[in-house]
């Protein structure tokens, strides 16, 4: 099972709610064009199929795979299989199954009041189900269907003796606090509408109550989120966490990272007048801070290259990267900026794509496609940037990085080959970490102790971790490999009953402490529902690509199980490794299929033969022993 165990399960959204059961009737007739809109881009869904309880949309269709491109969601499904997997940003799994009205929505199960179904080879799901899971909330103006973005929970959290707000919408949030006195503090969420609970008391703790409000227009909506405190009590700023959701800690407790904010602008209005504090009402909101807004995102050929033009309605800083052959890819961000307008741009021969989203909720993003390592050329001026990318290859030491400055004052810098951080030095797949100990191979069984992992009849997953993982060690011992497990029976690695930060983070540490060579986290998946099934490889940083995929090509290979291939992820063990590290899912606990795979001793001994075999595939030899092996 992913790590998310040791951490609260969200609750509260408005979301969960469960739809009226009914049965779907066999597939009527083909609907009219659905005009639709999100974040100021027309979508139209052309794929839709009217039943008698509801809609019904292709998977396939064009508009929900740009409205899936716009959200970072992904979807799988392929031809005679009965389940289909949508897969958010942050990432939550909605899973439908044909033929059935119950679906799930990350641990909650839900009941659609038509089943999806498969018509002329495309798989249909019901429509507003789908919206609703996505946390995007329909609203007619003037002919077309908005999809709002919603708040769509707000939970207070308590863990270890510290407290924290986690709030979650269906975008990234643009959050800040807007107001507050000694007893209260009004949040400001900026781009997101809600109709979760107007007000909700909690008995205890620091937080006494929570007032919700919203304001603004359907395109351009406001949540106020009024946090009544109890005597003494204080709070962080305003942050943010791993999985795109925004903290605020009580009483000591910080949120993970700060969020960068925009500069306020010197005169600004609120969205709508505010009501008179009569003791009852929050205090009124301070102005929001205003972003720039880049208002158009176009590209042409020019001169043989391809030039392509970034509008703003505002001065804005900027930074660009490169990453270098056989990868080619060159984006900008744009800081304290919302994006008006994603673009739909093929490109050309020399660039191939044009992609422009809401990076986070004050950065937007235009990533290139390029066809090889180009010429480029960043001129900013008072209006915006325009990037050009020419039709000869640039030098080997041409720069890779930079940033500057719209407005009256434009200016753009190049930077030094090396800049900080793993995302812009090595090439994709490779890696810049240099092991202490080359000859050292840390295997991190999943869960243990007081963490289970999954539980399906008499198979626990933490004891199929650790039966594999000591297999695997056994292998790789016997091929000459230094190897330390990170644990060797069923305890907890930091402490019974810990954080999953603490516990997580322990386990790195051993790895990070030792400098070893790799860190190989072996798991066994689990799901609400028994259709999804097969191994998974997951990886983070660019120098854990490869040994991913050597990994994934030899359980493939070996195993004859299904393959759910190599997935980026930001899980905990692999994200904080210093080395090379993956997370192999090795088969699913809920699935009758799998479960029997992982029942089979046989089976476990091959699954460790496989990933040992993938690692011998990306290490080569292994290294001469040193001073430093064994430490």
């Amino acid at each position: 099972m992913k790590l998310t165990s040791r951490y609260a399960v969200r609750t509260g959204s408005v979301f969960a709610l469960a739809l009226a059961v009914a049965l779907a009737a066999p597939a009527a007739r083909a609907a009219d064009r659905a005009a639709y809109s999100f974040e100021g881009k027309r979508i139209t869904f052309t794929q839709i199929v009217d039943q008698s309880a509801g809609r019904a949309i292709s998977i396939d269709d064009p508009g929900l795979e740009t409205l899936f491109q716009m959200l970072g969601a992904t979807v799988t499904y392929q031809s005679g299989q009965r389940y289909v997997l949508v897969t958010t940003a942050e990432p939550v799994v909605i899973s439908f199954a044909i033929g059935d009205t119950r679906y799930d929505v990350g641990p909650v199960t839900q009941t659609a009041p038509l089943a999806p179904f498969v018509a002329n080879g495309h798989a249909f799901v019901p429509l507003d189900e789908l919206l609703q899971a996505l946390e995007l909330l329909p609203k007619p103006q003037g002919g077309v269907t908005v999809l709002q973005p919603q708040l769509a929970s707000l939970d207070v959290q308590s863990s270890g003796g510290e407290t924290k707000l986690v709030a979650h919408g269906a975008i990234p949030l643009d959050a800040r606090i807007s107001a507050q006195d000694t007893d209260r503090v009004e949040v400001l969420f900026d781009g997101v509408a809600s109709v979760l609970a107007p007000s909700r008391t909690i008995d205890s703790g620091p937080v006494r109550r929570i007032d919700v409000r919203t304001s603004g227009t359907i395109t351009h909506p406001a949540t106020y989120v009024t946090l009544y405190l109890a005597p003494g009590v204080s709070h962080s700023a305003i942050g943010t966490d791993d999985q795109r959701d925004v903290t605020m800690g009580f009483d000591g407790a910080a949120p993970a990272q700060p969020i960068a904010q925009a500069a306020p602008p010197e005169t600004t209005s609120p969205p709508e007048a505010q009501p008179q504090d009569n003791g009852q009402n929050p205090p009124a909101a301070a102005p929001a801070p205003q972003l720039v807004h880049v208002t158009g995102v176009t590209g042409q050929q020019q001169n043989g290259g391809f030039s392509v033009r970034i509008a703003m309605d505002g001065p804005a800083s900027f930074d660009w990267r490169r990453l270098r052959p056989p990868d080619n890819r060159w984006w900008i961000d744009i800081h304290g900026a919302r994006l008006a307008s994603p673009p739909d741009q093929p490109g050309d021969s020399t660039v191939t794509d044009v992609r422009a989203h809401q990076e986070n909720a004050d950065t937007v993003r235009v990533a290139l496609s390029l066809a090889d390592f180009q010429n480029v050329s960043v001129v900013p001026d008072e209006s915006g940037i325009t990037v050009t990318v020419g039709d000869q290859l640039a030098a080997e030491n041409a720069p890779r990085a930079g940033t500057g400055t719209t407005g009256p004052n434009a200016v753009a810098n190049t930077a030094a080959n090396s800049p900080p951080g793993w995302k812009f030095g090595p090439q994709p797949g490779q890696s810049n970490y240099v092991a202490a100990n080359p000859r050292l191979i840390v295997i991190d069984p999943g869960h243990g102790g007081s963490d289970t992992g999954a539980i399906r009849g008499d198979l626990v997953e933490k004891s199929l971790n650790l039966d594999m993982s000591k297999r695997l060690r056994d292998i790789l011992v016997a091929r000459g490999w230094d190897v330390i497990m990170t644990r060797e029976d069923d305890r907890d690695v930091y402490a019974a009953n810990d954080s999953a930060q603490e516990e997580l983070q322990a386990r790195d540490d051993i790895a990070n402490s030792r400098g070893a060579r790799l860190l190989i986290s072996m798991h066994s998946n689990s799901y609400i529902n028994d259709g999804p099934h097969g191994a998974t490889v997951y990886f983070y940083k660019p120098g854990d690509l490869a040994l991913a995929q050597d990994v994934d090509r030899r359980i493939a290979a070996e195993l004859g199980i299904f393959n759910n291939g190599v997935i980026k992820d930001k899980l905990y063990v692999i994200h904080h490794a210093n080395m090379p590290a993956v997370l192999v899912e090795t088969a699913f606990l809920s699935n009758p299929d799998d479960r029997a795979l992982l029942g089979s001793s046989e089976w476990r001994q091959k699954m460790a033969q496989a990933i040992a075999d993938g690692i011998g595939d990306y290490t080569g030899p292994v290294p001469p022993a040193t001073s430093a092996s064994n430490q």
